[in-house]
């Protein structure tokens, strides 16, 4: 008779193991990434093909703001359901390693907790506590707010300690992302070249602010920027770290069709987003040639698409009017020596790689190149300030609009600005602290309608078309600084744990982006609902990080 031994089996941590609870909140951010961008209006009908587009763009904001607020609600309620389940005290004493989803507070989730509670207090203040809740009201008819509301916010915390809680790493989230990013991008090419698929403009044909400002199926072509600058940036990234092939020729496809889309969304506020982002990653993975190699390739590769949409334009495509300055990198013939040096670039660092793969360069080069960026954008600052308050009179041409402010500047947001600061000082102290409510900007800056007409033929405005001059106003000095708290405390996190778990950077590159834009654009429920997620991804990855170090040490 034979002498067998029982081994026991061990019990995974929590933290390793891939339960339901992780399923369901991947299959939530994989309907947020793929389908949540292509949804609109549909029509149904028995003539073939049965669902149709024409009515895209009617009430479009709208649509995707329902959608949001459903599939947000059924997966955080459905996660709830999911915790209370698994967290009975049979669970616990078949797993004693088992912790509550609730435990261990990081200050990240502090700063979330400040955020809703700063915007509920706001609220309740508030003197438009319809407008602050809902974040939308009608007035005389027509209707007011971005649907930033209380509701809103509240769904974006309650989202956040969901996805950082019950978030484990699944690639082909990222896919569907890139996917239909990259379709996104197509149909906004197609559409500024009069070619419109989907007939999304069926009923817009006669509004020429429709017809010349939307786009493929996210709307106005600044939201469409917006969106660009948050899916962008993860494609790019994820062909850095991505080990699979297929997945790494997805990315590299969906940064081919975004670089064109580039241009077509002819906004300078996607400038902004992916020119910060180029160069926060170029300094990141400056001591990593294996990853700057593929990095810098991608930066290649965007802009040659941007040049290549170039030659389709110079052969005569007809187009719609495009004077952004996306559009002036595209017909600049500078471009193709920065392309040049760009593919010169990405080929030594190939060659280096292979000659000496996994080495790591000296931690100088990125304090240089960071310390060059840095002077960059201060000098970028310092030209502004001195063409604005001291030499006033040189004619500046077609730069003027960059680099001289006045309320002109920008498609008059410098007269939103500085008429938003004004209001601003004179709320109370109260108001400084809480602001006057989420969402009620309009009410806020509604002195100046008349001026506004008079000056630049708008009528009214919901927004200050300045993010964070917005919170300001509408959640106070508490509510920036809670919502700031927690976007930097997320990015601070996810840089840190990117040593242990790499794909953190992928998550960080899609906020810096978007808060880089959001200097000069509006939040939306289109484009602010991802900037949210990938808040809340840095957070989730900076603590499956932290779980990888401590089981090593």
């Amino acid at each position: 008779m034979s002498n067998t031994k029982k081994t026991k089996k061990k019990i995974k941590d929590v933290s390793e193991r891939y339960t339901l609870t992780n399923t369901f909140v991947n299959l939530f951010l994989l309907v947020i990434f793929a389908v949540f961008p292509l949804f609109v209006n549909l029509t149904f009908d028995t003539g073939f093909p049965f669902i149709h587009f024409d009515r895209g763009y009617f009430a479009i904001r709208h649509q995707k703001f329902y959608f949001l607020m459903v599939a947000s609600a059924a997966a955080v309620i459905a996660e709830v359901l999911l915790v209370l389940t698994r967290s009975t005290q049979e669970q616990k004493d078949k797993n004693p390693k088992t912790k509550s989803l609730l435990a261990d507070l990081s200050f990240t989730d502090y700063a979330a907790l400040a955020f809703a509670l700063a915007c509920a207090v706001s609220t309740v203040l508030s003197d438009y506590i319809d407008m602050a809740f809902f974040g939308e009201v009608t007035i005389a008819g027509a209707s007011h707010g971005r649907n930033n509301g209380l509701l809103l916010m509240l769904m974006y915390v309650a989202v956040y300690f969901m996805i950082t809680r019950c978030w484990k790493y699944k690639e082909y989230v990222f896919v569907g992302l890139a996917v239909t990013s990259g379709i996104v991008s197509l149909l906004a090419v197609l559409n500024t070249y009069y070619i419109d698929p989907l007939n999304m403009f069926a009923l817009f044909t006669n509004d020429e602010k429709v017809f010349n400002e939307f786009l493929t199926t996210i709307g106005n072509k600044n939201m469409f920027a917006s969106h660009l600058c948050v899916t962008l940036p993860v494609a790019v990234t994820m062909f850095v770290h991505s080990e699979n092939k297929l997945f790494k020729v997805i990315y590299l496809c969906a940064a081919v069709l975004g670089g064109m889309a580039f241009v077509a969304c002819d906004s300078d506020s996607a400038v902004l987003g992916l020119g910060v982002f180029a160069a926060v990653f170029t300094v990141a993975y400056a001591r990593r040639p294996h990853s700057l190699k593929k990095f810098l390739l991608m930066l290649t590769v965007m802009l040659g698409s941007v040049k290549l949409l170039g030659l389709i334009t110079a052969a005569g495509a007809p187009h719609k009017k495009l004077e952004a300055i996306p559009y002036k990198i595209m017909t600049a013939d500078a471009a193709y020596w920065v392309l040049a040096f760009l593919a010169v670039l990405t080929a030594v660092l190939y060659l280096l790689d292979h000659k000496m793969p996994g080495k790591l360069l000296p931690r100088a080069v990125p304090v240089v190149l960071g310390s060059l960026v840095g002077l960059a954008a201060l000098g970028g600052l310092g030209t502004v300030i001195y063409f604005t308050a001291i030499d006033t009179k040189t004619d500046l041409g077609e730069l003027d609009r960059t680099l001289r402010f006045s309320d002109s500047w920008g498609t008059h947001r410098g007269f939103m600005w500085n008429k938003a600061l004004e209001e601003f000082g004179k709320l109370s102290f109260v108001k400084k602290l809480f602001g006057t409510g989420p969402e009620t900007f309009y009410y806020t800056f509604s002195p100046h309608f008349a001026e506004l007409y008079d000056r630049f033929g708008d009528g009214s405005t919901d927004a200050a078309h300045n993010e964070y001059i917005n919170y300001l106003l509408n959640i106070g000095i508490v509510g920036l600084a809670a919502y700031l708290t927690l976007a930097g405390s997320a990015l601070a996190r996810a840089f840190k744990a990117a040593k242990h778990n790499p794909v953190t950077l992928v998550f960080a590159s899609a906020v810096v982006a978007y808060m880089a834009q959001a200097v000069v654009n509006i939040a939306l429920p289109i484009a602010t609902p991802l900037f949210f997620i990938f808040v809340a991804l840095c957070e989730a990855g900076a603590r499956t990080a932290c779980n990888k170090k401590e089981a090593a040490a």
